[in-house]
Parts: C-alpha cells; structure tokens; sequence
C-alpha cells in the first residue's frame, strides 16, 4: 500500500484503536487524529417518571449518563431512544432491549430516522428529555415540541474542536490520495478549521468515509469551488465492521 494514500481516523481519543489495528493488519498506513476532543460534564440527572422518553444521541450520551452510575436501575414505565443502531447497542447494556426505539440497522443514524420510529410507536406525548452535548442539532427536540411533547436537553458532556498542528494538517493536504473517517458535522468544522488556522486547504484529491448525506453534501460544496479538485464520498454504517469495509474499500480504489 502506499504510504503517501493513509487512512486518517478523526474519531473522538479511544474510539479508533480496534479499527486502526484491522485496517494496518490490511495493510494501510493509518493515522489516528481526533478531530474532537470530549469533556464529561458533572450534570445531575432528571427524575424519570412514568411516560418519560429518554433521548441519547450518541454512545458518549450513553456513557456520560450510566459510568459512575453502577446502582442505577432503568424504569419499566420509562422509554429510551436511540438516534443510530450503534448507540442502541451501548444502551442495552443498561436498559432492557423491549424498552428502547431505535433506528434498525440499515437505517441512517440521525434524527430523521428516530423521529419515524418514534412516531410509528405512537406514543402519547409527555417528557421528553435529551441526553446530548452542550451543543448539538436541535432539530429533533423541535420536532418532538410540536408534537406536544415537554422537551428538556441535558448537556452531558461537551466536545470542542481539536486544533491540529501544521504537521498533522500537512499530512492531509500533501497525502497522494487520502481517505478521511468524519462521523459528524462537528468534526467536519474542526478538521476545516485547523485547515484555515494553517493557510491550507482541502487536498486536490480525497476520499471520504462518512455516516450522513449532511456530510457529504457539505464536503460537496466545497469541491464544488475546486474544479480541479477531485472527491469520492462512501457512506457507512457506524459500527466498526461495516467503517473497516468502507475504508478499505475507498483506500483500495484508483
């Protein structure tokens, strides 16, 4: 493989150590650069009650809710919500499988897919509370607002954007053929931003694995106004199985 085409995973600190181990038993030059960097808030949990729907929106929303929370027991008469099937998967870890909606497993993992399930359940509008970070989509929680549910967003954690250095920048833009892992919007702005901090931009060629259409529409705009720029987006499942295919996919194309 060449080593001037590597895999960059963007993915949060300790959440790309397995697929980086698969993709260089495969053979690809991998470089693990976070794009974010995730900080657990001390936020006290709301008291559940019968009819309540618990939204997580991530697996750190799973985890910042239950780690340090070993005695904790999940209501019966409580519902959980699960924006994507890799946070369903966290969350049954914790919560009985028969008290979770979630998107299945080819569905996109975002708020869209939610919304339907949720309303395919037809559950009488109540409280419902969203365990997410300090700042995020609120599409979904003004969506559940119209429909008559009490809305409440519960920041437990926070992500900021990491600022790459002029080295790990350099690396993306002077790469022959780089593949991209971006798994949200937000990490698609830090990676521009440090881009922008350097006085550097996007690579004439790349290749990106990603989880939503919103990505690749983004990314599509700014290779719009690059007529020599050349982009191939893939998208992906989030669970590592299905980001190693796609990677290795993209990564073995010419």
């Amino acid at each position: 493989m060449n080593p001037r085409a590597p895999v960059v995973l963007t993915r949060p600190a300790g959440r790309n150590a397995a697929l980086a181990h698969a993709l260089r038993a495969a053979g690809l030059a991998v470089i693990e650069a976070p794009a974010l960097t995730i900080e657990r808030l001390d936020t006290a949990l709301p008291a559940l009650g019968a009819g309540d729907l618990c939204l997580f929106v991530s697996r750190q929303a799973v985890e910042a809710c239950f780690d340090g929370r070993a005695a904790m027991v999940w209501p019966r008469e409580v519902r959980a919500a699960a924006v994507g099937a890799a946070t369903a998967r966290a969350l049954r870890v914790h919560v009985p499988p028969d008290r979770i909606l979630a998107p299945d497993e080819t569905a996109s993992p975002d708020s869209e897919s939610l919304l339907s399930v949720i309303e395919a359940a037809a559950l009488t509008p109540g409280r419902a509370h969203v365990f997410r970070a300090q700042r995020g989509r609120d599409w979904l929680a003004q969506q559940l607002q119209a429909r008559g549910w009490q809305v409440q967003c519960h920041a437990l954690y926070r992500r900021d954007p990491a600022i790459w250095a002029r080295e790990q920048c350099a690396m993306l833009t002077q790469a022959d053929a780089c593949t991209l892992l971006l798994t949200s919007l937000e990490a698609f702005d830090a990676v521009a931003a440090s881009l922008r901090r350097h006085g550097m931009n996007w690579p004439a060629m790349l290749r990106v694995v990603t989880l939503h259409e919103r990505i690749a529409r983004r990314l599509q705009c700014v290779y719009a106004d690059r007529p020599h720029g050349t982009l191939t987006v893939r998208l992906s499942a989030p669970d590592d199985a299905a980001l190693f295919q796609a990677i290795l996919a993209s990564a073995r194309s010419a």
